[in-house]
């Protein structure tokens, strides 16, 4: 795969994210000096179409001028303040951005810096929600397949093996229900015959347990970094029937999908349900800068209501909470998005993305088509019949990505799932481009990896 000037860099230093070191040495990574729009340019000019949106991030473009000229003002005002006992103007600002436009009941905004510590502090606001309250309810219920984070509260909620297994013999384990993976449905139903039967096992889960679950966590509409497994409304309003049932406060996941990445600005609203917590993160500045928030109802609130006497106190905080250049960011962020119309604005170039999908059906190795949104994914497999994954040590997802990344089209596998997350500034014309070599490299590493299946 080729790289920008690989012999100049010295890359000894660094430990890449979620790579396998072997991989670094033979493809060391492209260092890229700018970006246009969807496009990623590297310091000798090639340009890639950023497919996944640089970790799902890039909602609007990279560089986009409007974002760009919020920080650059900031940068002449304060570039940082503590967050206790003095604030600045634009996390000031933020919070009122941020409540116009979550649903009403969601009243509160606690800021942190990415997607793990926002739920992390989501974990300890309901742990310490109802201790406040004289209960001790100290284990929480998630989804096989779920993704959360990789610090070590949010961990213990996710359950992808190659992800959380070694740290769940190590530390807490939590309870899990089903996955909602239509794909491989794990109680066997189809979609025409399904009626949100895999969530029997979190009713059983509840019945036995909810005197001492603290919470229900979730990604809502789409399970990401497992795959992007899309699964049906009609299972997330079971999710939240069944938490109000049983008394337990439900946590919704929207770090990747919030801020119109469904198709509608939160996935909750799929449902027509709002959660007792929120977390957000990734879209939320644009992609320009690390910021998330964690977000409850006025009734949690409630109990953190105190004087010095009283404990009634989230004891939580961070170095760079609130921090003024991240929240400049994402005003103008928000801006966009409102001032855009998004997601409404973006429905034909969803149903345009949707329909180039279909190329796929004539590849047998292509098992399912699933997308929501601006979201898609392909799940690769060695049988189609019989759904059989693909031999390990073929590394097809890997062989393709890297021929895709050589025809300027970053694509980042999510073990044998390729997905589809770009900003939602694409055009129609980027979008042939992005399908349309994805198809030849998938043809193209068919060829070269897996003749015969």
């Amino acid at each position: 795969m080729p790289s920008a000037e690989k012999s100049s860099y010295n890359f000894d230093n660094l430990w890449m994210p979620f790579s396998y070191y072997r991989d670094t040495l033979e493809n060391p990574p492209i260092v890229i000096e700018k970006g246009e729009g969807v496009w990623i340019i590297d310091n000798q000019g090639k340009r890639y179409l950023d497919a996944v949106g640089s970790w799902w991030v890039s909602i609007l473009g990279h560089n986009h001028p409007y974002i760009t000229n919020a920080v650059r003002r900031q940068l002449d005002k304060i570039e940082h303040v503590i967050m206790a006992g003095f604030i600045s103007e634009p996390s000031l600002r933020l919070s009122e951005m941020i409540k116009n436009i979550l649903p009403s009941e969601l009243t509160r905004i606690f800021y942190s810096d990415d997607g793990s510590t926002a739920v992390e502090i989501a974990l300890k606001i309901a742990m310490q929600y109802h201790a406040l309250r004289s209960e001790t309810r100290p284990v929480f219920v998630s989804f096989e397949g779920g993704y959360h984070g990789d610090t070590l509260g949010a961990m213990s909620v996710g359950m992808i093996p190659q992800y959380h297994a070694l740290f769940h013999q190590q530390f807490k384990k939590q309870l899990f229900a089903h996955s909602p993976y239509c794909y491989r449905c794990p109680v066997n139903c189809t979609p025409e015959n399904c009626h949100c039967e895999c969530m029997d096992s979190l009713e059983r889960i509840l019945q036995e347990h909810n005197k001492n679950i603290a919470a229900c966590i979730f990604e809502p509409m789409v399970q990401g970094a497992v795959g992007m497994r899309v699964y049906p409304s009609k299972v997330l309003k079971r999710i939240f029937s069944l938490c109000k049932q049983y008394n337990v406060l439900t946590i919704a996941d929207e770090v990747a999908m919030g801020f119109g990445r469904t198709g509608k600005l939160f996935a909750c609203e799929h449902a027509g349900e709002v959660p007792d917590i929120m977390c957000i993160a990734k879209g939320l500045t644009g992609g320009y800068l690390p910021l998330s928030a964690t977000v409850v109802k006025e009734f949690i609130f409630d109990e953190f209501k105190g004087d010095y006497k009283s404990n009634r106190i989230l004891n939580h905080g961070h170095t760079f909470t609130g921090n003024p250049l991240a929240a400049s960011a994402a005003c103008a962020t928000i801006e966009l998005i409102t001032s855009m119309h998004i997601p409404q604005s973006i429905e034909t170039k969803i149903h345009y993305f949707h329909e180039k999908l279909s190329v796929f059906k004539k590849f047998d190795i292509v098992g399912d088509i699933r997308a929501l949104g601006m979201c898609a994914a392909l799940e690769l497999v060695a049988d189609k019949a019989s759904k059989r994954p693909l031999p390990v040590e073929s590394r097809f997802s890997y062989i393709l990505s890297n021929k895709a990344v050589a025809r300027g089209l970053l694509l980042r596998p999510l073990g044998d799932t390729i997905y589809f997350m770009p900003p939602f500034i694409i055009t129609e014309k980027d979008i042939d481009f992005m399908i349309d070599t994805t198809s030849e490299v998938l043809q193209e590493t068919i060829n070269e990896c897996l003749t015969p299946l």
